[in-house]
């Protein structure tokens, strides 16, 4: 997989690292994840240092490199893309990475996660620029997450994007970014964006960070469900859905009407998800009490659903009806 002139750049990391260093490998269902799992072993061959921690990834994702806590590999960082790979490991041993400490300052003033996705090319000579512009990004910063995406690699991901030509930078699905990277520009947009338009990643992270009850109190404060939370509520990994589930409970306690806001755009997915989300979801219509959704779980309780399904539509009616 590697070519000898990358193989001796990875000897030489492995020298000039002081520590051992851990990186991780999220693998999926999809087909690529094997040249995933052969790319890491042939890694830790050259780089002894190096050490992989393998976990368990979501069916909605590719496979992925995960460096740090902010930076994503959804590509395979070999060629010109190698040494902003290294760049990103070295950080990870003791090496600071190099950022204007204006800039570190107006990151620190961020309030707000953010998630960059850039998609690169393997031919692209310009990308690996963009990448090592962006790294310390992720790498400084907690609140931004970095995720590269190899287009050619996985095309279905650059054609929901709409994804013509790269480098392309993505921030929360708001702002996009094609060819050279204004850095002050991308800083700007972290800053001052409106926080209904964080992607589901930043949503997530939020989640993940236990900041349930903040992500209730600026939807709260918003008057609004954040169009990418619909995401993590029907997200197939249970503990990012049971945190969405959490904040809708303390949206329900405090502004029903806004909880209630919910129930249309779930149902408009409710055939399309598992059982046990369609659980879960009849489980939250019963707790808003909203009485329109009284049609829809008389048609689940009456359906040809798996049985757990009927029982938490009946469990549901249940609750509207004793509230």
């Amino acid at each position: 997989m590697f070519t000898d002139p990358e193989k001796k750049q990875l000897l030489e990391l492995n020298r000039a690292l002081s520590q051992d260093i851990t990186i991780g490998l999220a693998g999926s269902g999809h087909p690529h994840s094997q040249v995933f799992h052969e790319f890491c072993d042939e890694l830790a061959q050259l780089v002894p240092k190096i050490s992989i921690t393998h976990e368990d990834g979501s069916a909605q994702q590719p496979p992925q490199l995960l460096i740090g806590s902010g930076l994503r590999y959804q590509a395979l960082p070999t060629g010109l893309e190698i040494g902003p790979f290294i760049e990103a490991l070295t950080a990870l041993d003791s090496e600071p990475l190099q950022i204007a400490e204006s800039t570190r300052i107006r990151l620190k003033k961020n309030s707000l996660p953010a998630t960059l996705t850039v998609f690169i090319a393997p031919q692209c000579t310009y990308c690996p620029k963009v990448i090592s512009q962006l790294i310390p990004l992720s790498m400084i910063e907690a609140g931004v997450q970095l995720i590269v995406i190899d287009g050619t690699l996985f095309p279905e991901t650059a054609e929901r994007h709409r994804i013509q030509s790269v480098p392309t930078i993505l921030l929360d699905e708001q702002f996009r970014w094609t060819g050279s990277v204004p850095i002050d520009e991308i800083i700007d947009a972290i800053s001052t964006r409106n926080p209904a338009m964080l992607g589901a990643t930043s949503l997530e992270s939020i989640l993940k960070e236990g900041q349930a009850s903040h992500l209730a109190a600026m939807m709260l404060d918003a008057q609004e469900i954040f169009p990418a939370f619909y995401d993590l509520i029907i997200h197939d990994k249970w503990p990012v859905r049971l945190g969405a589930m959490v904040v809708i409970e303390e949206i329900i306690a405090q502004a029903p009407r806004i909880a209630s806001k919910i129930i249309e755009p779930l149902w408009g997915r409710f055939e399309q998800v598992s059982d046990q989300i369609k659980g879960d979801l009849l489980y939250l219509f019963g707790e808003i009490g909203d009485p329109r959704v009284i049609p829809w779980l008389e048609a689940v309780s009456a359906g040809k659903f798996d049985a757990e399904v009927i029982e938490a539509a009946k469990e549901a009616l249940e609750k509207i009806s004793h509230d």
